[in-house]
């Protein structure tokens, strides 16, 4: 299977191979919208990141290929033009870091346009045209959701190596919680405060891809009675109909019983309907904890890494 490469927004061929790429800076254009929902409304059951994402303009740079083909399943007809069957896009986390997404329409997939696309590309993505091919040198991470066995087997395939593992868990309602034995223990009460402002740390690597989907996600100080600080949690909200609260736990200090309660009465008072989390899959303590308010798992999510190491704050 071949894969075509034009320039820019123009492309002159008369005969199209079976994938083409068109590669410009920048989001997703708003000719993907069809397809973004498409995967959205298919993926709703596993809790994907939503792609509403790709098409705001934030600070950081955006690089899109958009992905179009002239396959198609034997029961349908074959088009008369390529049509568009993914959308892959590059964001740039920092100094020569980028999280890498691709999203192939669901009437596309185990179709082979995933694995065509990454044989353009090879080991990093100076086979892709500019903007893409004027990368050198960079880290490229990919989250395979689910730790989906063909998303693992891709990434293999080209020479990306595992960066962890975390598991995502679901506190499907405010009367689970309150039948748990967090919510039933007597515990010594804290408050949350002000936002609390950024985290002195890096960013984790894992963020660009837990909190894609949130509106609004702060960190915030919980304290107790007298003012001292018990620790720190990042909280979020997803958009309507279905808000969920995402709870995110950094340090140690912050994963207390007093601290993890704290936060969750503070998302329902906040109009959360469910509350979702990540742990490191190692990580029993904070796991048991979570299990306490009546957590459940929901997925575990692999972190592929593609070019230079990167250090382990860098990724965890």
């Amino acid at each position: 299977m071949s894969v075509h490469a034009p320039n820019a927004d123009t492309d002159t061929d008369t005969e199209p191979d079976l994938i083409s790429l068109r590669c410009y800076d920048g989001p997703p254009s708003q000719g993907t919208a069809p397809l973004f929902r498409a995967a959205r409304d298919a993926d709703a059951e596993m809790g994907f990141s939503a792609p509403d994402q790709y098409f705001s303009r934030s600070p950081a740079r955006y690089l899109t290929a958009e992905v179009c083909t002239l396959l198609h399943r034997w029961t349908t007809a074959s088009p008369s033009a390529p049509v568009l069957a993914a959308v892959v896009t590059a964001r740039e986390l920092g100094s020569s870091l980028w999280a890498v997404d691709i999203v192939v329409d669901p009437q596309f997939r185990s179709m082979g346009v995933a694995t065509a696309v990454f044989e353009a590309v090879g080991s990093d993505l100076s086979g892709l045209p500019a903007p893409f091919g004027t990368i050198d040198g960079a880290t490229f991470v990919g989250c395979s959701y689910g730790s989906h066995p063909a998303s693992g087997r891709l990434a293999r395939r080209f020479g990306a190596q595992f960066g962890g593992r975390r598991d995502r868990l679901l506190l499907p309602s405010r009367s689970d919680y309150a039948a748990s034995r967090m919510a039933r223990d007597p515990q010594r009460r804290f408050v949350v405060t002000a936002d609390a402002g950024p985290d002195a740390d890096a960013p984790s690597v894992w963020q660009h891809f837990e909190e894609a989907d949130a509106t609004d996600t702060r960190r915030l100080c919980v304290t107790d009675a007298d003012g001292s600080v018990a620790g720190h949690v990042r909280l979020g909200l997803t958009d309507e109909p279905h808000r969920i609260g995402l709870l995110r736990l950094d340090a140690a200090a912050d994963r207390s019983v007093g601290v993890v309660r704290t936060a969750i009465e503070h998302l329902w008072a906040c109009g959360a309907v469910s509350i979702e989390t990540s742990v490191d899959a190692t990580d029993a303590t904070t796991l048991d904890v979570l299990r306490s308010a009546a957590f459940q798992h929901d997925r575990s999510d692999a972190l592929f890494m593609l070019g230079q190491p990167m250090s382990a704050g860098r990724c965890v």
